[in-house]
């Protein structure tokens, strides 16, 4: 197979992972818009393993649309709260941690390890704000869990 035949399949695998429901009594997940549908495709297209790039694909909408979408933004701001440059995860353990609301929102919980206190991770709840028409992060907001060091 040639490249182009490895990034047509790995196309197709993510068209059938976004509009595909291989179980029925799971959650219907909102789908993206095509405009975020082509910049999450042309992200994984750029994954040179196919093994890699087809385990990517196969992850779930909320978690592409997090990954691709909305990190770059949650690193920006999460950095301006005190968040090491990488050390910040847009997720947790318990289910449904990303939530695809709607083409325009991402909700989640997730945590960043504090640059002054690398020892002292911070727990926070998240929304993406997007813009359907473009893909591009409208806003990307944080609230630390007081409750919680």
């Amino acid at each position: 197979m040639t490249i182009r035949d490895y990034l047509f399949a790995g196309s197709c695998l993510l068209i059938v992972v976004l509009f595909g429901n291989a179980d029925a009594s799971a959650r219907k997940e909102s789908i993206p818009s095509s405009a975020e549908q082509k910049l999450i495709s042309r992200q994984i297209a750029s994954i040179r393993d196919p093994r890699e790039r087809n385990a990517v694909a196969t992850q779930g909408t909320a978690w592409l649309m997090t990954t691709y979408l909305c990190q770059p933004a949650a690193r920006h701001e999460l950095v301006k709260r005190g968040s090491s440059n990488n050390r910040f995860f847009l997720q947790d353990d318990r289910p449904e941690s990303q939530v695809v609301v709607n083409a325009s929102l991402i909700r989640g919980r997730g945590q960043y390890q504090r640059k002054a206190a690398p020892i002292e991770w911070v727990s926070f709840t998240w929304e993406c704000h997007l813009d359907p028409s473009t893909g591009k992060v409208l806003g990307f907001d944080v609230r630390t869990n007081t409750h919680e060091k």
